[in-house]
């Protein structure tokens, strides 16, 4: 989730930022890969992924739907998805279920209007994409059934303020359900020493990127706004093959970029050791009744 001026410069841009510009100006490369997703895959057999668009466009679904799967949405469910990138997930949701009102929020106008294309509704349902503040959800108390947010909380100023948000809106019994990186201990150690100096070296590349997050971090946050963990899923294993591709796909959509591909190669080793985790958790409220 990105602050992007409709009058920035190119100077500024992320990776993200750029590979949407591919996207806006319909290159084919960029079409075929993020389709309705810019986000990372997961493979049930990682042994058989084999590089191509198609399995990563495969994966990056899977992974969607393995967020989904945690998140118990039902038909008739009010579904907010912060960070909702260019709409690939509430286009899922709005392909699975009848009678659920799905909202979009996103800090960047670019991205809803490309959203707003992908993500229509089917008869019986609402899909409805706003500009809007993660830290500062534009919704009344106890208005949403399910709130997600997809590989995006890390790019948020406060993880703290987005859980105390995301359980305000939530009804009594709802769920937040979101993906997420989660650093081991003797790597937020490393970083604590370093001073912030990694986030400033790949916020250029990357934007805002908070890794001071543990997994006990996370939850014990989430526990101490109200928010009770029931899915609690490492899904780094199934994720690695990720990597490799989105390294060839920067390298081929940003020639002029290669310092961005590689940090792609950097983050697979850092999950492939164990020092990241990529987590699928999902938080719920407590029922009017316990």
């Amino acid at each position: 989730m990105k602050t992007i001026d409709n009058r920035r410069s190119s100077a500024g841009l992320t990776y993200f930022d750029r590979v949407l510009d591919r996207r806006r100006a319909r290159d084919p490369l960029a079409l075929a890969a993020f389709g309705r997703h810019v986000h990372f895959g997961f493979w049930e057999d990682p042994a058989r992924a084999d590089g191509s668009i198609a399995d990563f466009v495969r994966a990056a679904d899977a992974l969607t739907q393995r967020i989904l799967d945690a998140s118990a949405i039902r038909p008739g469910h009010r579904v907010l998805d912060v960070g909702c990138g260019i709409g690939g997930t509430l286009a899922m949701i709005n392909e699975q279920f009848s009678q659920v009102e799905l909202l979009g929020l996103n800090i960047d106008p670019l991205q809803i209007e490309q959203a707003r294309h992908i993500a229509c509704a089917r008869p019986g349902n609402l899909v409805e994409f706003s500009v809007g503040d993660a830290m500062r959800l534009p919704y009344a108390d106890e208005s949403c059934d399910t709130v997600l947010a997809v590989e995006c909380s890390f790019h948020f100023p406060s993880r703290l303020r987005f859980l105390r948000e995301a359980q305000r809106v939530l009804r009594p019994g709802g769920r937040l359900a979101l993906s997420d990186f989660a650093t081991a201990w003797p790597m937020r150690a490393a970083l604590w020493m370093l001073g912030g100096a990694v986030e400033r070296a790949i916020a250029p590349s990357f934007g805002p990127f908070d890794l001071s997050y543990t997994l006990d971090v996370y939850l014990r946050t989430a526990r101490s706004v109200g928010l009770t963990p029931v899915v609690v899923d490492d899904v780094t294993g199934g994720l690695l093959p990720t990597f490799p591709v989105w390294r060839e796909l920067i390298r081929h959509l940003l020639p002029d970029h290669t310092g961005m591909a590689e940090l792609f190669t950097v983050f697979g080793w850092l999950h492939r050791l164990r020092l990241m985790r990529y987590m699928v958790l999902a938080f719920e409220k407590a029922s009017a009744r316990s």
